[in-house]
């Protein structure tokens, strides 16, 4: 099938189209799939009680207001502080500022590592809009602020998923996925893992040993590792060295649930939603032929 057949097939189905009336312009329209009350924090905030706050809730992202008036001034994402953590630019700043003492940088304020550029859509947004701006920019999430700036609720990629997850079919997963995985080996370290993450701009990492799938490592997989008791201690010690040398298999998902290239992308969307994963590996004759993440469903959504 062509592209361009493939786009007239998808336009032809009209429950995915958002010019039906799930997607009506009006007021409020977008706070019907955005979570509210959201979870901010201050820009003072230490960096350990955001992890200890992602961690907990299984937030990959938490806006970053000021405590009075709520007004939006930053982001940050499980990728800013594994980034921080080893995995990219931000970890030289732990390097120079603080002399490689992890205990230090973790509690400085969030402010260090946010991003202070946030793309973020308006309450009286509609859903495309939305959708429009995670695509071109590349963001999982959008703070949804009022006419003041002021964070109301976030929209995610999940949520727009999870409302068109019932009306996504026709097509199949192969048409749909990323053929090119990135992969980490079994032996790889949490270091290693986080490294490749950064490098590549990917949330998740899937293990392979001899072209079979053997586990998964994902973003908030390592902020959870990061935010335990047991971890804390060694960074509380300044020994970071020890923590990110744990193989990255120790604290990857073992039991993964994956589909196949020929099943429908419907089925894929389902199987998301109802375990609440943002991806799934795509097997054929136990072999690692892809993935397919909430992102590629956007490709249906007209």
């Amino acid at each position: 099938m062509s592209r361009e057949t493939f786009r007239r097939t998808l336009r032809g189905k009209g429950p995915v189209s958002l010019k039906s009336s799930t997607a009506k312009k009006r007021e409020g329209e977008i706070l019907h799939i955005a979570k509210s009350p959201v979870i901010t924090m201050a820009p003072t905030t230490p960096i350990y009680d955001a992890i200890k706050i992602m961690a907990k809730e299984g937030f990959r992202r938490i806006p970053i207001a000021d405590p009075g008036t709520k007004t939006l001034v930053g982001i940050v994402t499980a990728t800013d502080i594994i980034d921080y953590l080893g995995g990219g630019k931000k970890f030289e700043i732990v390097q120079q500022k603080f002399s490689g003492n992890i205990f230090k940088a973790i509690n400085e304020p969030i402010k260090l590592i946010m991003n202070q550029k946030v793309f973020a859509v308006k309450t009286t947004s509609e859903i495309s809009e939305a959708i429009r701006i995670m695509k071109e920019k590349n963001v999982g999430g959008l703070p949804v602020v009022d006419e003041e700036n002021c964070v109301r609720a976030i929209i995610t990629e999940r949520d727009i998923v999870h409302v068109f997850a019932g009306r996504i079919s026709k097509v199949k997963v192969s048409e749909l996925m990323t053929s090119h995985v990135v992969t980490a080996l079994p032996q790889a370290t949490v270091f290693e893992a986080e490294k490749t993450m950064i490098t590549h701009g990917f949330r998740r990492l899937p293990i392979v040993a001899d072209g079979k799938l053997v586990g998964i490592i994902t973003a908030m997989d390592i902020i959870r590792f990061f935010g335990t008791g047991e971890v804390f201690k060694h960074l509380q010690s300044g020994t970071i060295t020890q923590v990110l040398n744990t193989p990255a298999l120790q604290i990857a998902t073992k039991e993964v649930s994956t589909i196949e290239p020929d099943a429908d992308v419907g089925h894929a969307a389902e199987i998301m939603r109802e375990k609440n994963l943002g991806a799934l590996p795509v097997v054929q004759n136990g072999k690692l032929v892809g993935m397919i993440t909430e992102r590629d469903f956007f490709k249906m959504i007209e």
